[in-house]
């Protein structure tokens, strides 16, 4: 199993450190620091992830403005990912996954 390599993390509070996150199908993060976590997921490898795949679209698919790489010396092994915050939506019953997360969107470009 491969794992996502994150070297020189400088985003917010987290000040160059190096991380190894084993790739999962399905992962998530727990633990006591949790200021910590959101930052390395939300802030940098999520970031990172959609940044790259926005990269991937046509010129007029991507459109103003262009996503900044968060600070941070090397990644490696990251592939496109959904995160989905530990909030209450406001959604209706007919609202999935792919609406919540606003995935849909990504997907009727690729079509």
């Amino acid at each position: 199993m491969t794992s996502i390599e994150i070297r020189g993390v400088r985003t917010h509070n987290l000040q160059g450190i190096d991380v190894d996150v084993p790739k999962v199908p399905a992962g998530g993060f727990h633990g006591r620091e949790r200021q910590r976590q959101v930052v390395l997921v939300f802030d940098t490898i999520c970031t990172e992830a959609q940044r790259e795949l926005v990269e991937t679209f046509s010129t007029y698919a991507r459109r103003p403005p262009q996503l900044t790489r968060p600070p941070l010396d090397a990644i490696q092994n990251i592939s496109p990912c959904i995160v989905i915050d530990q909030k209450r939506l406001v959604a209706s019953s007919r609202s999935t996954v792919g609406t919540v997360t606003e995935i849909n969107n990504y997907l009727k470009i690729l079509n």
